[in-house]
């Protein structure tokens, strides 16, 4: 136990007082525990005599009683009888049931007073109407002004996710109807893919929000998904003086209505060993990062900061920290603010026609080199046709690599045993012509896996 005090110490910089040693499987330290919330934390503020003051901090959907809101009173009194008026929205509804939590249930009571937690139904079916951080009052004595702090959360990472089975679009937006529930941060609407189908374009705060709602999805809602490439969002200034943000590659402006683009940075903390410092330094200078400073964390460890570009750390990037530490590193950042760069967009053309699926936007640098590990990777997975397959990388009208995948052949001059070479060289002829047929109007299969392994180059 003192050598985990001494690890938390050097690497949190917490003090050896006020740390409680604790454990959930055993029991212990929990009285301890609830003890020092008592000495340490004060009591609710709050004023019973002002008008009804409530926070929404969480909501679930019930099949029986629809939104489920959770709220906290923070000033006044909330009581069965209430006309509830949510401050950012306008919406007024009704209270049918109020109660509290109680041994893991929901127990019903006539009223809530100041500083005390609960729930309440108001036979809210959408559940798009609530809004977690808004404000309730009682319409009969409104408070003057919402509490504050409240704020839209603007996401950084952008997907597109699709259903694997396109029958299961209506039961992917009844779930993201009720994650969006407890989450206020995730936003989506829908999409159209020449690939995938309808779907929905989704935003995200960070790689983890976007995996943690992925899973949810899959895991909760028994659904089957695709993920297209992560975007970050890129703001545009355009010719005429407006600015536009970017995230997803098909709104990208013509490049001659383009003056400047700009790209997301954020601080990059790392903490690694000591040993595997000149190996992740090497690999974050890779990916543009620029190296801020280092501050050891006891003899073993050491905590590096650097700038880095998000799009950078969006695909790949934690599981080269984790391989390159042997699992022993850790990461975090912080979005910084928004860098000049040269932003083009890269497409990719099976058979002269774009492929929206595998579009992204990245920095001119980049564009060469992700455009060649594209066609290459594309010229491995894609099956052989019966026409001759050609894959290209471009930006705007420039060809940036170029591979071709040879057709499925048939021996049509097996039956020629013999007479004049003639006879074959029509028969190679009318199969040439045939393959430009098919290639002129044969529409390219391509196989699920090939999305996936794009994804993490």
């Amino acid at each position: 136990m003192p050598a985990i005090k001494q690890q938390i110490v050097e690497v949190l910089g917490f003090k050896e007082q006020d740390i409680i040693l604790a454990s959930a499987k055993e029991g212990t330290g929990v009285k301890d525990i609830l003890e020092h919330i008592v000495r340490i934390i004060p009591p609710p503020p709050g004023d019973f005599s002002k008008p009804l003051k409530a926070l929404v901090f969480d909501c679930r959907f019930d099949v029986y009683k629809g939104v489920v809101v959770y709220v906290r009173i923070m000033d006044g009194t909330l009581d069965k009888r209430a006309q509830l008026k949510l401050m950012h929205s306008g919406a007024v509804y009704k209270v049918e049931e109020l109660g509290v939590f109680k041994n893991l249930k929901y127990t019903e009571v006539d009223s809530l007073g100041c500083g005390e937690v609960g729930y309440l139904t108001a036979n809210i079916r959408d559940p798009r109407e609530i809004i977690i951080g808004d404000t309730l009052t009682d319409i009969r004595n409104p408070c003057d002004a919402p509490l504050p702090g409240f704020r839209t959360l603007k996401p950084l990472v952008f997907c597109g996710i699709y259903p694997v089975n396109s029958s299961d679009f209506n039961n992917l937006r009844d779930a993201m109807d009720k994650m969006k529930l407890q989450d206020a941060s995730f936003i989506y609407e829908p999409e159209h893919s020449q690939s995938f189908g309808t779907g929905f374009r989704c935003g995200f705060l960070g790689l983890l929000h976007m995996e943690i709602v992925q899973e949810r999805l899959e895991r909760e809602y028994d659904l089957n998904l695709i993920l297209t490439v992560p975007n970050v969002v890129y703001r545009i200034k355009l010719t005429n003086g407006e600015t536009v943000d970017c995230d997803n590659p098909a709104k990208y402006p013509s490049p001659a209505d383009i003056a400047e683009s700009f790209e997301p940075y954020v601080t990059l903390l790392i903490i690694i060993p000591i040993e595997s410092i000149e190996a992740v330094c090497e690999m974050v200078k890779g990916r543009r990062g620029v190296f801020n400073n280092q501050e050891h964390l006891g003899k073993e460890r050491v905590k590096l900061s650097f700038d880095i570009p998000l799009s950078e750390i969006i695909v790949d990037f934690y599981d080269r920290v984790k391989s390159l530490t042997r699992g022993y590193g850790s990461i975090d950042y912080e979005f910084k603010e928004y860098f000049p760069t040269k932003l083009v967009k890269l497409d990719i053309m099976f058979n002269g026609q774009v492929c929206d699926a595998f579009s992204s936007l990245l920095p001119r640098e980049k564009a060469s080199t992700k455009a060649h590990a594209l066609a290459s990777k594309l010229r491995e997975l894609i099956p052989r046709q019966m026409f001759e397959v050609s894959i290209q990388a471009a930006v705007g009208g420039q060809i940036l690599a170029s591979e071709k995948v040879r057709p499925v052949g048939k021996a049509v001059t097996s039956r020629c045993s013999g007479g004049d070479i003639t006879r074959k060289r029509k028969l190679w002829e009318a199969q040439k012509k045939g393959k430009k047929h098919m290639k002129q109007f044969g529409r390219v299969e391509i196989p699920q896996e090939a999305f996936l392994e794009v994804l993490k180059i």
